[in-house]
């Protein structure tokens, strides 16, 4: 692609449709670590504009409801990809308890146990410090035993 040329429309509404068609497509917003003159690095910049434009309050209305449609949140930044992980890590436990019948151990020689694990002990922090209680809750009702301490076995 030529230097300062740009593969998207004019226009924040269709920049929009087009953040819109890439998350759906990879299940995520556009991040800076595209590589230069990428899609994923003209949405993200498409994005950035867009995001700027709205908390100064002159986005075009029509843009922010085609985003807001489609990917609740988008307007958040870090906060949005923050609660994607959250809820995606969360899911992981979810199913990790229902089929282990038990709490990831860090001892474990599975990568993704013992990441699972790492992940509990920062929330049991949380819960400590009363941060988090919303998402601490969630995991009581969810993943009942989530933050017992595992007994562990080694396999033999």
């Amino acid at each position: 692609m030529p230097a300062g040329t740009s593969p998207l429309p004019s226009g924040p509404v269709a920049a929009a449709k087009l953040i819109v068609a890439y998350h759906r497509a990879h299940g995520v917003l556009p991040t800076v670590a595209g590589s230069t003159g990428s899609e994923e690095a003209e949405l993200y910049r498409a994005l950035a504009r867009i995001r700027l434009l709205y908390r100064q309050g002159r986005l075009e209305p029509k843009a922010a409801e085609v985003l807001e449609k489609k990917i609740p949140g988008w307007a958040d930044g870090d906060s949005y990809n923050s609660e994607r992980l959250w809820r995606q890590r969360r899911d992981e436990l979810i199913r990790w308890m229902k089929k282990a019948k038990r709490p990831p151990h860090y001892a474990s020689g599975d990568d993704a146990e013992r990441a699972l694990a790492a992940w509990i002990s920062a929330y049991r922090k949380h819960a400590r410090h009363g941060r988090h209680p919303d998402r601490i809750k969630e995991l009581d009702t969810k993943v009942p035993g989530w933050s017992e301490s595992p007994e562990w076995t080694p396999s033999t």
